[in-house]
Parts: C-alpha cells; structure tokens; sequence
C-alpha cells in the first residue's frame, strides 16, 4: 500500500512537469527513508527476554518513599511529630530516631518546654542531619542514574521525543557493508536495556553509599514498571529509606609517639572530624591524607595515608560512632624514622647524549653533566635557585612538590625527575640523599601559520607567520624568540584604488623578538629574591615593529618596547598578578592620502587617537580564578574568573614636566618631538561557568571598561580604545558595526574606524551541551555597546545618555557547533539580531529590517570566553 502511494505521487509529479528525473530520484529516496523509519519498531532487534530501558521513573526518598509502599499496602506508615513525640522519653532518644531535619524544626516551633541546653542539642541535630542528608542525596542520584537512548542532556528520565539513533540502528543493524555500515557506525545507538541499567546493581552501590554517609540501615529497593502500549518498553522506579542517622561520638588519637602525636595536638583545630558530626566515611579518608601529609611534611618520608588505621564503636551508644584512630601496630623502624636531607646529586643530560664527561663539587652539591664541555649546558646557579633547603634540614613532602613543579616550570627539560636514597641500610638511618636527574629538551622550536580572513568591512586575504624560538639561550633556562608575519587584502567587488593598478590595496608586516626568563630579574632586594622563589614568576622583553599600509588612506609604522613580570605564589594560585613597569609604543604615520585627511578633517577626535604619538605607559592585571593553572575545566567543573586591568599613559613624563615649570593642563607637549599621550584605562571582567547536567553547562561572561583621557590628550590611542562585535562578542554584528551609542555611519568601506568608544558594557551568556561524540552544541544570547563619555557633533548620539540606555544595548542570540580536536577547539556560530541600537527604519524592539540581514556568521578556533 506505501509503495503503491508513493508510485502514484511520483506519477503525479512527472505529469505535471515539477520534478524532473533528479528531483524524483531524490524525492522517492527521502520518501522511502521516511516510510522505513516509520515502520522500524525500537524494540524488534532487542535480544530474546530483555526489555527496552526508557528511563527513571522516579527516586522516592523517605517519607515519600513509604507512602508509596503504603499505598500500595493500603496502609498509612508515615506517622506524624506529635506521635514520634510522645513515642520517646528524652529528648536524646528523640534525636537517635529516624526523622527528618524538617521533624525537629516543627518540634522547636510547637514545643515550648525544652530547655535551652535541648533545643540548642536538637538544633545542631537538624542541621547536621540536613547537611548529612543533601550530600547522600546527591550521591546516591549520581549512583542510580543511567540515561536511556535520545536522552536530553544526559538526563536519566527526560528523552527527545524521536529516538533517531535507535531507529538507525534497526534500520541498518547487520549491514555488512557500504553506505548501511557507514550509516550504522555514524549515527546509530545501541539500544539500552533494562539489564545494561542493572538495578540491581546500582541499588547495591546506593545502599553502600548510604553507609558511607552514616545511614547504616538504609535500603535501595526499586521496581521495573513495564509501558502500557508496549510491554518490551519500560521504566524503572526507586525507592530510597535512608533510616536513622549515625553520628560520631568521642573521637581519641592513641598509640602515635611523642613526636606524631605533638604534631596532632599543634593541628587540631584543623581536623576533619568533629564530636556531634554525620558519620562520614569521605572524610575519614580525607583526615587520614591530611595526617599522612602533616607527618610527611615533617620529615617522615616514607608514611602513607593507608598506614593510619580506624576503630568504630557503634554498640555503646545508639546511633552513635565512637571513634579511635591509631597507626598501624606493625610499622617497620624506616617509617617512624624522621629524616633530614643529606647531599644533592644533580645530573643533567643534553637530549642527544646521555653519558656523563664532567662533574663538580660546591660544598653539598655534585653537579654532573655530559657533551663534552668544560662548562655546563645549564649553569649550576639556573637549578640552585629552586633548591628550598639546606643539608640537614628536615624532609619535607610539599617543599619537595614546590621544587619538583619549579623545576618542571623552567621550560628547558624534557623529563626532570628528584628522587631520594637512604644514605646507608641501616634500620637507624635518618638521611636522605637526594638525586635530581633532567634530560634537557631540543634547543629549537619553529612554527609556521598560515590564514585566511574575512573582514566584515570587506576586506579579503591571507596571512602567514613564521617564528622561531631557543631554549635556554643563554644557559640561564632563557628563551628567546623571533616571529615574523605578513598579510595581504583585497577589497571585494571594488575597483583599484588611487595610486594602485589591481584590487591588492593594503598589507601588514611586522617582526616581534622576545626574551623570557624564569624568575624575576633586577629585583635585588632579600625579600623579593625569597618571594619570587616560592612563586611562578618570569620576566619578559619584547620589541615589536609594525608595517601597515591602507592603499587609498595612509601607511603607518608602530615600534613597541615593553617590560613585564608575571607572579603568582605557588601557595595561593588562584591569584595571578602581572606588572608591566615600562612600555613604550611609537606610532607614526608616513603617508596618508586626501580621502584619509578628508575623514580625519571631519572627526577631529579621531584624528587625535591616529595621529604621529609616543605613548610610555604602565599597566597592572590581577586575575583571580578558581582554577589552577593549566587546568582545563570539564562540562561538570565549577569555575569562576575575575581580571581586574588597570593602565595609565604619560603620567610620570607629565609630572616631569610640571617639576619643569609646565603647566599639567598643558596641550601638545612633547616627548622626542611627538606629542605624547596621557590616559587611564581601567576594566574588570568576570567568566563563570556553571554545571548544569553531567555533561551540560553554562557560560556567562561580563566585561565593564572605560578609558579617561586627561592632560596632554582629548582622545586615547585608537589601540587602547573600545570596540564590540564579532566572533568573541556581540555574534549577531561584525567587528566594529556597532556604536559608539546609536551612532550609525553612512555605510562605506573604512566607516568602521569611526566606531570606537572609551566606554564599553558587555554581557554574553551560552548553554553549552553534547551532540554527536566530540561535536557540542550551544544556544547564546549577547548584549552590549561602547559609548563616548562626552558628546561629538561629528557622532550624533554617542555619548550615553541614561535616559536612552536600554535603547542602546545590542542585542543578540543565536546557535553554534564547537567541535573538540583534543588541541583545539572548531567553532561556528550563527548569530541573529534582535535589537539595533542605531536606527534602522523600523519601530519596536525588533527592529531588524529583514532577518536575513539580522544573521552573522562566524568561524573562529576556542571558545568565545
């Protein structure tokens, strides 16, 4: 019958001349996927017995959990306060029950006879209880949850009401070959079972995650709940009793020596375990690691977490672990030994010669090395200066990680590895001699870029870049590089401009050199010499020059000189400093055209922020995040950055001038014979990414900026001005189409340059969410705009005006696909407006004059923020 109509339609469309022989082939094969999908049931290629598992039902807890039981009984077992109530004697025996924390609240509010001692007791209970219960809940959730095919999000009940992979996999499961089996590998899914959920299982794994978190009597039960139209479909429901709490007694430390048990008593405050808390086995773990860790930090190196053992009394008390912590009976005399460092031992090997030709002797050091050299590869003083101890100070565990991760970051090994030996065999030994082995990386890398942009003024072409860098240039663990670079662009659909025969109208080149040492430099003083030791730090120099030519509007020359240092303590990374204490960028104009002095005629700021200027400047960057560095956070990690920037320009060469008899007020001063510009810069901008599902999460993002130019200058370099849209902004507009306020230039290829602001606002938030293997979705919505502080005739409705500020947010949404390579990142972003600040012939909120002109497109590598 399908077939006998799809015939006829096809008939249907020959005779009357819409589809040719193509369109009909496709049509009838597009028609007969549709009807084999259709007609494919998800269950016909289950095995024999086995049932499809389409998700949880359910996880009824407690209360709940018995009513449900009792409902099905026909019986009531939930019971009331007042009954517990009046069940119990004292109020200890109340507090040994099973209750919930919401019991002891309402009994607090209805019971005006305890004393202060017991409702003080009866408090703690229900918050403790509380805590106790939210945690197993969140464990016990993730314990039992198995999502089932075309899952949304990886949920565990919620699906997508068409199951596309299981109907791809019945229609192509056992193809041998071809087109199936490359339609079965690529987008079939494996259909979920109510045996591959094993509830069983996972209601024993509950169970004993109860226990875990103090409910000892707990119990999982749960119940497979076959669908009413298919009975090879079904749901599985569970049911969670988590029965009385435990909570620990008395907590004592016995059998550690005098030594140990000081360090206890001189950390108690600092302990995991507390009388009165949930019973609580993660941290009882976690109080074991903290003890390792404090004996291993003061000199007992061979210790272990798993060598501290646990007594739990829970007979003596009801409800109630009392609990004794004690090491092990059986240590060997090597693990109660305490240790002190004895000689260093340091050997270094190029990454092409591993025998050792030469060595040297200072004081507790040996340093061997090998190629030959009567000098070392890498200068002794290079490695010493990460070496936090003396021969004969105390072993200790986290100063061993601290030099372990200094000398990993010099960025000159390969492999880099500090071990220890016992300096003899005896049972009394109590030094350690400590071997540090490294293999130096490859002295060269090179890199070599090539790409290709689309501007959205127009511009079209390619670029390419070479650089080249050497480590340990100097055998100080140095790196010093060189880059080269070159674009070239054409302007699309126009004609040759003046002074040019062919549609090459602009390019760029430039050169960047560089040179990074790991520590701080030209800071003498004790303290900074001990503070940049337990820090990661480098200093950094870099000199850039800059060729760029704008064929038809000017050529401009840009050298730049800069000093930085960047600091974090390795105790305290989620704070990140950088001080750039000396900059210097010269900018010059070498030729400019008509139609450029023309533009620059008619906007006089503009003209100021492009003009012949030095600009000595200092900056300062604080960045605080949630996250080590280096890590890369995961769909279900918590982060959270905020970058606080502050940069000021010309404010030491001004006041130089006014120790000279200048006025600060002074206009057009001079510095080299070039005007100099004077500004402060301040931004904040904070990211966090928040989980949503197990692998889902949102982003969010919002950046405030603002420049104030003051002194020797009206407007800041265009470089230090701001600017919004574009791949890693507003993604419904192009780089520069959007402000400053509602300001919208005539439309021409160079108008953008008019779009700038020294005021910016902007906030972005995106769902982030798995698709098909490494390919994630996203949904967006941004929002922003730059402003000027002050109004320009030249830019009608720039300047921000309260009263007009909704109005001048931008706003936009969108969707995008990011696809994870492991190294990188593919992004393509499809951005719609739905709100122009700027007028554009159309009333209401949205006010886009036709959708198609509301889309931007986007390709970029990494994430947007």
């Amino acid at each position: 019958m399908k077939n006998r109509s799809l015939h006829s339609c096809v008939q249907r469309l020959r005779r009357s001349g819409i589809a040719s022989t193509r369109s009909i082939l496709y049509f009838s094969l597009f028609t007969l996927s549709f009807f084999i999908f259709l007609s494919c049931s998800t269950t016909e290629n289950l095995p024999e017995g086995d049932v499809l598992y389409t998700g949880i039902s359910e996880i009824a807890y407690g209360r709940k959990a018995k009513s449900k039981s009792a409902a099905a009984s026909g019986k009531d077992s939930t019971g009331v306060i007042t009954a517990m109530a009046k069940a119990y004697n004292t109020v200890e025996e109340l507090l040994s029950g099973n209750v919930r924390a919401e019991d002891l609240r309402a009994l607090l509010s209805k019971n005006d006879s305890l004393s202060r001692e017991q409702r003080d007791s009866i408090a703690r209970c229900a918050a403790v209880l509380e805590q106790a219960t939210d945690a197993v809940r969140e464990e016990v959730d993730a314990a039992l949850a198995y999502p089932p095919n075309n899952s949304v999000f990886g949920s565990s009940s919620a699906r997508w009401p068409l199951p596309i992979g299981l109907w791809f996999y019945n229609g192509f499961v056992g193809a041998d070959g071809g087109f199936g089996k490359w339609m079965f590998n690529s987008f079939a899914s494996t259909p979920h079972t109510i045996a591959t959920a094993n509830p069983q299982l996972r209601s024993q794994v509950a169970r004993n995650t109860l226990r875990n978190f103090g409910f000892f009597r707990g119990r999982v039960d749960y119940e497979v709940q076959p669908n009413d139209r298919n009975p090879r479909k079904a749901k599985i429901g569970y049911s969670v009793y988590p029965g009385p709490l435990f909570r620990f007694g008395t907590i004592e430390y016995q059998y550690f020596d005098a030594i140990t048990d000081s360090i206890i008593r001189a950390t108690a405050d600092k302990s995991l375990l507390h009388s009165g808390d949930a019973f609580n086995v993660p941290n009882l773990d976690a109080e074991r690691k903290r003890l390792s860790a404090l004996f291993r930090n003061n000199g007992f190196f061979y210790f272990r977490p798993e060598l501290i053992t646990y007594r739990a009394d829970t007979l003596q008390t009801p409800f109630t672990a009392h609990l004794q912590i004690r090491p092990r009976p059986d240590l060997p005399p090597q693990i109660r030994n305490r240790y002190k460092m004895g000689e260093t031992t340091i050997t270094i090997m190029p990454y092409d010669d591993y025998r050792v030709t030469d060595s040297l002797a200072l004081n507790e050091f040996k340093y061997r090395w090998s190629g030959g050299t009567k000098k070392p590869p890498l200068r002794f003083g290079a490695i010493r200066h990460y070496l936090f101890y003396r021969q004969g100070s105390p072993y200790r565990a986290d100063l061993h990680e601290l030099i372990q991760e200094k000398l990993s970051g010099m960025g000159v090994f390969s492999n880099i590895q500090m071990s220890y030996a016992p300096h003899d065999t005896t049972d009394t030994c109590s030094t350690l001699d400590v071997n540090i082995f490294g293999i130096l990386d490859k002295p060269y890398d090179s890199e070599l870029e090539a790409k290709v942009t689309n501007k959205s003024n127009g511009l079209l072409g390619p670029g390419i870049s070479w650089g080249m860098s050497k480590r340990n240039a100097f055998r100080g663990a140095e790196q010093l590089s060189f880059k080269v670079h070159g674009s070239y662009e054409w302007q699309t659909g126009a004609s040759a401009t003046e002074g040019h025969n062919g549609l090459l109208n602009s390019f760029e080149l430039g050169a960047t050199a560089g040179l990074v040492y790991p520590r701080l430099r030209f800071f003498n003083l004790p303290f900074v010499r001990q503070m940049g030791r337990r820090a990661e730090a480098t200093t950094a120099y870099k000199l850039d020059v800059d060729w760029m030519n704008r064929a038809g509007f000017f050529q401009l020359l840009n050298f730049s000189g800069r000093l930085s240092y960047t600091y974090w303590n390795l105790r305290h990374r989620r704070l990140r400093h950088e001080l750039t204490p000396a900059r210097l960028d010269y900018t010059m104009l070498t030729h400019r055209s008509h139609r450029f002095d023309s533009l620059m005629t008619a906007n006089p700021a503009l003209y100021i922020s492009m003009r012949n200027q030095l600009v000595p400047s200092m900056a300062y960057t604080l960045t605080y995040s949630t996250l080590r560095p280096g890590t890369i956070a995961t769909a279900n990690t918590h982060s959270r950055t905020v970058i606080l920037g502050a940069k000021q320009a010309g404010h030491i060469v001004n006041g130089i001038y006014a120790l000279a008899g200048h006025e600060r007020k002074e206009r057009n001063k001079k510095l080299l014979g070039v005007p100099y510009a004077q500004f402060l810069k301040l931004s904040a901008e904070w990211r966090e990414t928040f989980p949503v599902t197990l692998h889902s999460r949102i982003a969010a993002r919002a950046y405030l900026g603002a420049v104030w130019s003051y002194g020797n200058s009206t407007m800041a370099p265009y470089a230090d001005l701001f600017n919004v849209g574009g791949a890693n902004s507003i993604r419904a507009f192009g780089v520069r189409t959007l402000g400053p306020g509602r300001y919208h230039p005539a439309t021409s290829g160079w108008s953008y340059v008019d779009q700038v602001g020294n005021l910016k606002l902007e906030a972005n938030v995106e769902y982030r969410f798995p698709l098909v293997g490494s390919l994630e979705g996203a949904v967006f919505l941004d929002a922003g705009n730059v402003w000027l502080m002050q109004p320009d005739a030249n830019r009608p409705g720039a300047a921000i005006d309260a009263s007009e500020f909704l109005n001048d947010i931008a706003l936009g949404t969108g969707v995008g696909f990011r696809y994870d390579l492991d190294f990188l990142v593919l992004r393509f972003d499809i951005g719609v407006g739905l709100h122009a600040p700027y007028d554009t012939g159309k009333t209401g909120y949205y006010n886009m004059p036709r959708f198609r002109d509301s889309l931007g497109f986007h390709i970029a590598v990494g994430y947007p923020f």
